[in-house]
């Protein structure tokens, strides 16, 4: 039977565990969120392994690979591949799956949640000198993909004014209401800018927080850092200014950001409920059945 070895906290149920050690047949460890996530960290728990699962934060390269010769099916407990090198899976016909469609609602459900909670001084802060709702606000949406999409639609129940920015034009998604602005008017038009693009790519620089407007809500659904730290910083300084975060931000993100002023960051990732982890396990242990049975090229 092919060895498997799981690097890093992939949020899988017991019940998937369980059925991940029974088609593989031995234990198997699944690391905890405290687990070490270092490059050479991954190298040694990936050992001897064929098939390996891992979150979107694990970085899965040329390196790592040289290190790991005898991987051949990499498992993706997640969507983004931002931190996976496609390429060099390519060039060493490594099999990869991801898992899509599972958490994205989720997430947006938690981004309301906090955002109604400032807008009406639920929490610890209260956005303006008085309760405001969310009908009529501006939303800039930076990168329209699955969680962009879901918060989007969630918005234009609320009747917000709903905007993003990306490398191309989303026809349906405009004729259901959204208007396409370039990164600049973007930022300096919207109330609230969401950052829903690649995880752990930079999707605002020093400069762009110079453009965002007084009294701006900034939320980060991608995970990883996506934004120049010293302009973010600079810019949560001004009064009126603030931020929102879960955990997919990451550990080094969070011991960062959350104590700053008017900065939102709980322990906690927006996208994992019990469901959410429900179909999450579903998906990786049916991957993992395919790849077992020869029904993955």
């Amino acid at each position: 039977m092919s060895r498997l070895s799981v690097l890093n906290q992939v949020s899988l149920l017991p019940s998937a565990q369980q059925a991940i050690k029974e088609l593989i047949g031995e234990d198997i460890e699944f690391p905890g969120y405290e687990t070490e996530t270092s490059q050479q960290a991954l190298i040694e728990r990936a050992n001897d392994a064929e098939i390996i699962l891992v979150s979107p934060g694990a970085t899965i390269n040329e390196d790592f690979l040289a290190a790991c010769p005898n991987v051949k099916y990499v498992s993706l407990c997640g969507s983004s591949t931002a931190n996976i090198d496609l390429n060099i899976l390519k060039q060493r016909d490594i099999t990869i799956t991801t898992v899509t469609n599972y958490g994205d609602e989720p997430t947006a459900e938690f981004i309301f949640l906090q955002l109604g909670n400032l807008l009406r001084g639920l929490g610890k802060y209260q956005w303006r000198s008085v309760p405001h709702e969310l009908m009529d606000k501006k939303l800039g949406i930076v990168g329209l993909g699955a969680v962009g999409k879901s918060v989007a639609h969630l918005a234009l129940a609320y009747k917000m004014n709903v905007a993003y920015t990306g490398p191309h034009h989303k026809e349906e998604w405009e004729a259901k209401g959204l208007s396409y602005k370039d990164l600049e008017t973007l930022l300096q038009e919207s109330d609230f800018i969401l950052l829903s693009g690649p995880g752990s790519t930079e999707l605002l620089s020093a400069k762009d927080f110079l453009e965002l407007c007084d009294g701006c809500v900034l939320i980060q659904a991608s995970q990883g850092t996506v934004f120049d730290k010293d302009g973010f910083i600079s810019w949560i300084k001004h009064e009126g200014n603030y931020a929102i975060f879960d955990y997919a931000a990451g550990e080094e993100n969070y011991q960062a950001y959350h104590a700053l002023d008017r900065v939102i960051f709980p322990k906690i990732v927006a996208g994992h409920t019990q469901e959410t982890k429900e179909r999450l396990g579903r998906k990786v242990v049916d991957n993992l059945q395919r790849y077992l049975a020869k029904e993955l090229q």
